[in-house]
C-alpha cells in the first residue's frame, strides 16, 4: 500500500488544534506551509522514495494477479475432473485388444459404402503425432465408395486406453503390433493399403515389413502412401545445421511436456476453445464436439508426450537396422511444397532465412529417399500444401489411395503412373 505523506498526516488532525493560542500554532502552521509548499510543486521525490512506492504497487499487483490465477487454475482443474467423468459415447466401436499380455481398448472408426468396394480393398489410416481417426474424416468418406476404411486412434489418444510403453513401432509389443491385434479383431483379410501421416509414416513402414514377413498372414499389402511421412535421418540432418537450430528443436520437443501440465488445470482447453474458428474449418460439425472433449484433455496430452518421447528411440532403430525394402509393393509419397513447415523456427533466436531454407532442404530430402523403399514408387510434391495434408488437402490423398486401388486391380494406366500428371480417379 502507498505510505502517507506529510500532507496526508497533517490533513488529519483535528480542526480544533487551529483555534487554539496563537503561540501554541506556530508549529502547525509552519507544518502545513511546508506541506503547502510540497503540494505545490517544491517537493522533489527521491529515489528512494519512487523504489519504495512501486514495490508497494507490484505487490499490490502481484497479489491481485495471484489470486486470480489461482482460482482460475482451480477452476480449470474443477472443469477437467468433471470432463473426465462425463466422457461423450465415442462414434466408432471400443475394441478389445491383447498384445503381449496387456489387454487395452481401441477406439474405431470404420467405414463402408457398399459391401467393402468393387475391389474388395481395405484401406488402414494411421495420423501424425497426437492425431486420432477424426484427422482422416475428409479422406475416409472419400474413399469409403469404394472401399473399406479403418481410422483408429491410437492407444493413449482420444478415446482408446492407455497403450505399451515405450511409444515405439519397432518392439515386439509397439505400435505396429497393435495395428495387427486391431486388424485381427476386425477380421480383416485380403488386400490392404496402408497410409500413413508424419509420424504414422514410420507405423506403418513397421507394419508393411511384418505383414510381407509373415507369409501365413491372409493379409496382404497392396500398396503404402506415405503423406509428408518422417525419415530417420532428417532430425540428425537438421542438428548439424547450426547449434541454434539444434537447440530449438530440443526445446520444442518439450512442449508437449509443458502442455500436459498446463492441461491438468484447464489453460490448454482455454487455448483450444478462442481457436474455434481454426478447428471449425478443419472438423465437421459432427466430429468437432469429440475433438473440442478430448483433445484439451489431460489423458490425450499424456498420450502425445509419450508418443513425442519414443521418436528418437525409433529413429536410432531404424538408422541402426534398416527395414527390408519394400521389394514390388507400390509406394505413393506426397510431399508439402509450400515450404512453411518451419516458417514459425524464425521467431527462435539465431535462427535466420538460410537456416529455415537449410532445414526444408533437409526434409525435402529425407522425401527422396523414401521413395527408395520400393520398386514402383512414385513422389508427387504438393506445392501449394503444407504438412498438415490430410486436412489441407485431402483430395490429393485420396487420388493417391484411388491409384493404389486401381494398380491392385490390374487398372495400371489408372495407376499410380497416373499421379505424375493427373489427378486420379478410381476405375470402374
Amino acid at each position: 500500500m502507498f505510505k502517507p505523506s506529510v500532507l496526508r498526516r497533517c490533513a488529519r488532525r483535528p480542526s480544533s488544534a487551529l483555534s487554539i493560542h496563537s503561540s501554541r500554532t506556530t508549529p502547525v502552521r509552519r507544518a502545513l506551509s511546508t506541506s503547502s509548499n510540497a503540494a505545490g510543486g517544491s517537493f522533489k521525490p527521491t529515489k528512494e522514495f519512487v523504489a519504495t512506492e512501486a514495490k508497494e504497487v507490484f505487490k499490490l499487483l502481484f497479489g491481485t494477479l495471484t489470486v486470480m490465477l489461482g482460482g482460475s487454475m482451480t477452476v480449470g482443474y474443477a472443469v477437467e475432473n468433471y470432463k473426465r467423468m462425463h466422457a461423450p459415447t465415442p462414434p466408432g466401436q471400443l475394441v478389445d485388444i491383447t498384445v503381449d499380455g496387456h489387454a487395452f481398448k481401441v477406439h474405431v472408426q470404420t467405414q463402408v459404402a457398399a459391401g467393402t468396394g468393387p475391389h474388395g480393398v481395405t484401406v488402414l489410416l494411421d495420423g501424425s503425432l497426437g492425431e486420432t481417426s477424426f484427422d482422416w474424416e475428409r479422406v475416409a468418406t472419400s474413399v469409403s465408395d469404394v472401399a473399406k476404411v479403418i481410422a483408429i486412434d491410437r492407444p493413449g489418444l482420444g478415446f482408446s486406453t492407455a497403450g505399451m510403453l515405450p511409444r515405439t513401432s519397432a518392439t515386439v509389443c509397439g505400435i505396429a503390433k497393435e495395428y495387427q491385434a486391431v486388424l485381427q479383431a476386425l477380421n480383416i483379410t485380403g488386400p490392404v493399403i496402408l497410409v500413413g501421416h508424419g509420424i504414422g509414416g514410420y507405423h506403418m513402414r513397421h507394419l508393411a515389413a511384418e505383414l510381407i514377413d509373415d507369409r501365413a498372414s491372409p493379409i496382404q499389402v497392396a500398396g503404402l502412401v506415405l503423406v509428408d511421412a518422417m525419415q530417420e535421418s532428417v532430425k540428425g540432418t537438421m542438428d548439424a545445421v547450426s547449434p541454434q537450430v539444434h537447440d530449438a528443436l530440443a526445446a520444442r520437443q518439450k512442449n508437449a511436456a509443458t502442455l500436459l501440465k498446463m492441461s491438468h488445470f484447464g489453460l490448454v482447453r482455454l487455448v483450444h476453445t478462442l481457436q474455434t474458428k481454426r478447428n471449425a474449418a478443419r472438423f465437421s460439425t459432427t466430429a468437432l464436439p469429440f475433438i473440442d472433449y478430448f483433445t484439451p484433455s489431460p489423458i490425450h496430452r499424456r498420450g502425445v508426450v509419450n508418443e513425442s518421447d519414443a521418436v528418437a528411440d525409433i529413429e536410432a532403430s531404424l538408422l541402426a537396422s534398416p527395414l527390408p525394402d519394400l521389394k514390388q509393393v507400390p509406394l505413393v509419397v506426397l510431399s508439402h511444397g509450400n515450404n512453411t513447415m518451419f516458417a514459425s523456427m524464425r521467431l527462435e533466436p539465431g535462427i535466420d532465412d538460410a537456416a529455415v531454407a537449410q532445414m526444408e532442404a533437409a526434409w525435402a530430402k529425407g522425401q527422396d529417399t523414401l521413395t527408395t523403399l520400393s520398386a514402383r514408387a512414385v513422389h508427387r510434391v504438393v506445392t501449394e500444401v503444407g504438412h498438415d495434408m490430410p486436412h489441407e488437402k485431402p483430395g490429393e490423398v485420396v487420388a493417391a489411395i484411388l491409384a493404389l486401388i486401381n494398380e491392385q486391380a490390374g487398372q495400371t494406366s489408372a495407376g499410380i503412373e497416373s499421379l505424375r500428371t493427373q489427378v486420379c480417379a478410381v476405375a470402374k
